[in-house]
């Protein structure tokens, strides 16, 4: 009787072994972020039983550690997509760009740029008014101009700007735009609501 528990926890101990080797093969032909997360979880826990039943101290040991990584990298996760929504159904504060900015002033028929012009920064406006010709259309404090000439196909104006007052500027270097529109989910979806509804303001004025 004892060696057929014996023989029964040995094919149990084995079975977690083929089960955790399966995970892990599932793990590297998974394509998406989340499903392999979850099985790579699903994998640690099937290593620990098995190393543990089996006396295997370093995968024991491997994936112990790699344990709270998976399920801290989930949650990691699920705040990016948290991050997301938030940003997509909300506003997006400035603030936490100040240190990436420089503060300019123009004095009131200064041209800021030129449309055709390369595009290398965004302009956030702190105080004054904004005239671009070729839309119509006046920008003041608290808006932002120049970002879609940063994404345009050439990376050049789609727009003249000039200051019809005295005004403040913070600009910001299109490489540093790209950066934290890679890095700042909250960032990324800010701008691509800011240059739809730009798009949209033109089509309707268009009509």
């Amino acid at each position: 009787m004892v060696a057929m528990e014996s023989s029964f926890a040995a094919h149990m101990v084995e079975a977690a072994g083929y089960l955790a080797s399966a995970l892990v093969f599932l793990t590297f032909y998974t394509k998406t972020m989340l499903p392999l997360r979850y099985l790579a979880i699903a994998s640690n826990v099937a290593f620990i039983i098995y190393a543990a039943f089996a006396q295997i101290h370093p995968v024991l040991l491997l994936h112990s550690l790699l344990l709270p990584l998976n399920l801290f990298r989930l949650w990691q996760f699920h705040q990016l997509i948290a991050d997301v929504a938030d940003a997509a159904h909300g506003d997006f504060s400035i603030d936490w760009l100040l240190p990436y900015m420089r503060r300019h002033r123009a004095a009131a028929g200064k041209q800021l740029f030129r449309c055709g012009d390369r595009a290398d920064k965004m302009f956030y406006i702190v105080r004054g008014t904004v005239v671009l010709p070729e839309v119509g259309a006046h920008r003041t404090a608290g808006q932002v101009i120049g970002e879609i000439g940063l994404f345009s196909p050439q990376g050049t104006r789609t727009a003249s700007a000039h200051c019809e007052t005295d005004c403040e500027f913070l600009t910001i270097s299109g490489k540093k735009v790209f950066d934290l529109y890679y890095q700042n989910p909250k960032f990324g979806i800010y701008l691509l609501r800011l240059i739809t509804g730009r798009l949209v303001e033109e089509v309707d004025r268009l009509k």
